[in-house]
């Protein structure tokens, strides 16, 4: 089983809660532990990547949003990402990585929006992709409204694009 699919998969049976238990019962996870997931390298590393060249303004002011997160001034990291999407309103990499922030701050409606906005305005493929969905994924969980368990798989397994094999 390629891993992407084995991602799906296992996202697939922790997905098959029914809405209405969610709404009961808040997500099990904590903000970190959705991060966790977001964020973790699922290793896919021989899949066709396409990557837009970013602004230098905005790659700083990401980075000063990561080291500022990692420091834990989450303050700090909002106010330089939302100066990065001031100077490029529609970059799909600010806008996922304000979703994330968004999540930890268990602003769902907004991590969702975000990570749809970043979804609509990216490629469509590879890790950003799958953190999208996933964002979007833990976003409506939270507010009792969990995606479809095939719906999720279908959509993180629709992001990676492997090459076709060498001969």
């Amino acid at each position: 089983m390629k891993k992407p699919a084995a991602m799906a998969a296992a996202l697939l049976l922790a997905a098959c809660s029914r809405p209405e238990d969610t709404a009961i019962n808040p997500p099990v996870e904590s903000p970190e532990q959705m991060l966790g997931i977001i964020r973790a390298d699922d290793g896919v590393s021989d899949e066709v990547v396409f990557q837009a060249l970013s602004d230098d303004a905005v790659s700083d002011l990401r980075e000063q949003a990561r080291q500022a997160e990692a420091l834990g001034d989450y303050a700090a990291a909002r106010t330089a990402l939302d100066r990065a999407l001031v100077l490029q309103g529609g970059d799909p990499d600010v806008l996922q990585q304000r979703a994330e922030l968004a999540i930890r701050d268990r602003d769902w409606a907004v991590a969702e929006r975000l990570a749809m906005q970043s979804y609509t305005s990216g490629a469509k493929l590879g890790q950003l992709c799958r953190r999208n969905w996933l964002t979007v994924h833990y976003a409506r969980k939270a507010q009792g409204q969990a995606m479809d368990g095939q719906l999720l798989a279908k959509s993180l397994g629709d992001c990676t694009i492997v090459p076709p094999a060498r001969l």
